[in-house]
């Protein structure tokens, strides 16, 4: 800009035409090397780039196939695209199913409880006996009584109920040879049944099972038991044979009472015997091999998944893999994958570097951008292969599997940090590499993509951190309602729909604290401030801000006017308000170290630099920039704020204390600012040492502070404010500047010069509004007339109207 400005040069050059030319061709091959450098720089970066979302996204990744889930409709027709066949170990846990349904329970013979039986008749025979030899001298109630009491103990201690009173009255009624011989063929008649076996089928015997079809064997694990009753079977059977051994019916039913108590259950359930023959069973079942040639359709569309449905895809998958190459970068998967991402990578480099030429210029914006990028697709590939990982033996979670993908990450920062327009192009990466990995469904490929999109819209121009979680929660509403529509279409449950559904909500919140937590890293990574803390900064209980109203309190009045104006004038142009109304804040911290030397500060007359020579008091000033500098840096301000600090003043001349040395080189103590329209010698005065170390504005914010800053001082010296006087002010500062090469640096326009310039008239007019002047009370009577009126009041005589 300042090229238009630019004097030409009054000297001749003296330089032959042949050194003129030899000069040109340098300066020429100069430019071109450092051109092809950039590009090849350029292209080299692009290529690491592009090789990190291939790495990233498909490098050891196999093919998923169609996203088949179980018990919902299939979305599509699936071909075999080769012959292949598999075991099939659904159909073979279905024929196991059906044979351990038909293999019967295994029951082993015991005599345990004949025995005991046994054991319990021979003592209390014995205690009866005893009994009759111990009392027999006191009578037989003594010893009914002695053997009762003897009877209830043993028959206490043991686990066979009997009755006891059945039990006496056959033992005391019965004669000794009788009562000898039906106890020994009773017995014989239990041990008989005992020998058949004898089993339960009875729904309250809760220690075997209910069975209508059993494996009896015996103790050497024969099967060799045909005549094996039921418990109630045998229990009749005990009783005709009794009742075939007594002629008497009273006899036989006390036999029967007293013996149905030793019959018992004697053929146990084994776990384990039943188990053996389940095995034995199910080792002659032949496991079921499955064929397909090319051409057989695998899955009908329409139809409802199956396991079997599943197991056929993943067997095909399975050969689909080891038919592939065994070279994890001549895979053609992956090459076929690395060829799409190269495509929509070039034509998104050619678009950056030809439609959004601002974002191409930046480096910092497109580095950004990348490093996001490379981030969330990180973040994809990690959750999906976990999530895979952990839904294998969890069928329900392989269908939530592309909704748990925090998609919308990188758009969000990316939208913050650099601006709307980046934040779709990354979204458009980010959804295409994600549509690929799933097999290049565009399903998801749009639910992604739509969520990217609603996300880095409501990330724009977002100056509070919570504004991030509520951009990933629509970002998680576009999801879910986008997976909601395409799933009901597919013919999906509403129960499904809505987990899914569920499961977008919860990762768009997980998706803005993420944001929250990964902003201030790049932020701090890349040096870049976001409005979020732009506005965190505008506090004013900020500890600088506040020494400055205690410590300097004509050089905070001094930024807060600064960035009024240059808050209206960044509005005007369409840069950043709140950038310049922040940095104005802070542009001037550096006078905090030595306040009384500003003029702004000065109370009661007394002036520090009437005591220094000029260069001294430049040294002064010149130094408040530098200090600034460290102030901003000690207290972790971001680098923004320190380049404006460095650049308000550019490298302006300190004219005051510059035309105070020339004064005094020549030796005049007057007005050290001498009138323009007089010519006046110039002096040997050092012109460096009056200047501003710079560098000059290098950014539009910068430079509306630059002006605005110069304009507010000058103002002040203003004798009368009206608007032509404003405005020759406001021409002869942006002259001045303009000649003095201050803006060779700084993209501003002449236009945006122009808008710049009528907003600091409008804004400098209501500043330096001038106020009404109330009239003073006029004094209308004098002395004499006061005299007068005095003495009418004491007298009581009153003035005519």
């Amino acid at each position: 800009m300042a090229a238009f400005f630019r004097k030409s040069a009054t000297r001749k050059d003296k330089a032959s035409p042949v050194t003129k030319e030899k000069g040109r061709d340098s300066d020429q091959s100069a430019t071109s090397h450092y051109l092809e450098t950039s590009r090849v720089v350029e292209g080299g970066l692009f290529f690491i780039f592009s090789a990190l979302v291939v790495i990233i996204c498909y490098l050891g990744q196999q093919p998923k196939g169609p996203q088949l889930i179980l018990k919902q409709l299939a979305p599509a027709r699936v071909v075999a695209e080769f012959q292949f066949d598999y075991e099939s170990e659904v159909l073979a846990e279905k024929q196991k199913s059906a044979v351990r349904a038909q293999v019967p329970p295994v029951f082993q013979r015991t005599f345990k409880p004949y025995e005991n039986f046994r054991d319990l008749l021979g003592n209390l025979s014995s205690s009866y006996a005893k009994t009759q030899i111990e009392f027999e001298e006191q009578g037989e109630e003594a010893v009914f009584a002695e053997f009762q009491t003897n009877a209830e103990q043993l028959l206490g201690d043991s686990e066979i109920e009997i009755d006891a009173k059945n039990l006496i009255k056959f033992i005391t009624e019965t004669p000794p040879r009788e009562r000898s011989s039906l106890s020994n063929d009773a017995l014989s008649i239990l041990k008989s049944l005992y020998e058949d076996g004898v089993y339960s089928n009875r729904k309250s015997d809760a220690s075997s099972p209910e069975v209508t079809l059993i494996q009896l064997i015996d103790e050497e694990g024969r099967n060799n038991l045909p005549y094996a009753r039921s418990f109630d079977d045998a229990l009749v059977a005990l009783r005709v044979r009794i009742n075939a051994l007594s002629p008497g019916d009273k006899t036989a039913r006390q036999v029967f009472e007293v013996f149905r108590a030793g019959l018992q259950v004697n053929l146990v359930y084994s776990q384990s015997a039943t188990n053996s023959a389940i095995d034995r069973a199910l080792s002659e079942v032949p496991r079921p091999t499955i064929e397909f040639k090319d051409g057989d359709t695998l899955i009908e569309p329409g139809s409802t998944i199956t396991e079997l449905d599943l197991e056929r895809m993943a067997a095909y998958r399975a050969a689909e893999i080891a038919q592939g190459s065994d070279s994890i970068l001549l895979d053609p998967l992956f090459l076929e994958r690395m060829l799409m991402t190269a495509i929509l990578l070039i034509a998104v480099y050619i678009y950056i570097k030809q439609g959004l030429r601002d974002i191409y210029k930046r480096n910092r914006a497109i580095a950004i951008t990348a490093v996001a990028i490379l981030i969330n697709l990180l973040i994809i590939r990690l959750v999906i292969e976990i999530g895979e990982i952990a839904a294998l033996n969890n069928r329900p979670l392989l269908s939530m599997m592309p909704f748990i993908a925090p998609y919308a990450l990188a758009p969000i920062l990316v939208a913050v940090l650099v601006g709307a327009a980046p934040a779709v192009l990354c979204a458009l990466i980010i959804s295409v590499c994600f549509g690929i990995t799933q097999d290049n469904s565009i399903e998801l490929l749009l639910i992604a993509f739509l969520s990217g999109i609603v996300g880095s819209f409501f990330s724009v121009n977002i100056r509070k951190r919570s504004k991030l979680v509520r951009a990933g929660v629509f970002a998680g509403i576009a999801a879910a309602l986008a997976g909601a529509t395409i799933g009901l279409l597919n013919g999906y449950s509403f129960a499904l729909v809505g987990q899914q559904a569920i499961i977008a909500l919860i990762i768009g919140v997980l998706t803005g604290i993420a944001a929250i937590g990964l902003l201030p890293v790049l932020e701090h990574l890349f040096k870049v401030t976001t409005e979020i803390t732009l506005l965190e900064l505008t506090d004013f209980n900020h500890p600088l801000l506040r020494r400055m109203q205690m410590e300097a309190p004509g050089t905070y009045h001094h930024s807060l006017m600064v960035a009024n104006l240059s808050e209206n004038a960044a509005a005007a142009i369409g840069a950043s308000p709140l950038l310049c109304r922040v940095c104005s804040f802070f542009h001037d911290i550096g006078k905090l170290v030595k306040p009384e030397y500003f003029v702004e500060n000065q109370r009661d007359g007394i002036n520090p630099h009437n005591e220094k020579n000029p260069s001294m008091s430049a040294l002064v000033i010149k130094a408040h920039v530098k200090e600034g500098v460290e102030l901003a840096k000690k207290f972790k301000l971001p680098r923004v704020i320190v380049d404006v600090i460095r650049q308000h003043h550019g490298t302006t001349l300190i004219q005051y204390f510059y035309y105070q040395a020339q004064q005094k080189e020549k030796g005049i103590s007057k007005s050290p600012i001498p009138d323009k329209g007089r010519s006046h010698e110039v002096t040997k005065v050092d012109e460096s040492t009056y200047r501003y170390d710079g560098p000059p504005p290098a950014f539009k914010e910068s430079a509306i502070i630059f002006f605005a800053d110069s304009l507010e001082a000058a103002s002040r010296s203003l004798k009368k404010v009206s608007q032509p006087a404003i405005e020759e002010l406001i021409d002869n500062i942006f002259r001045d500047r303009i000649a003095d090469h201050q803006l060779d640096n700084c993209p501003l326009t002449f236009q945006e010069l122009a808008q710049i310039k009528s907003s600091f008239v409008y804004t400098l007019l209501n500043m330096l509004h001038s106020r009404v002047e109330y009239p003073k009370e006029q004094e209308s009577e004098t002395s004499e007339s006061k005299a007068e009126k005095n003495e009418q009041n004491r007298t009581g005589s009153k003035q005519p109207v």
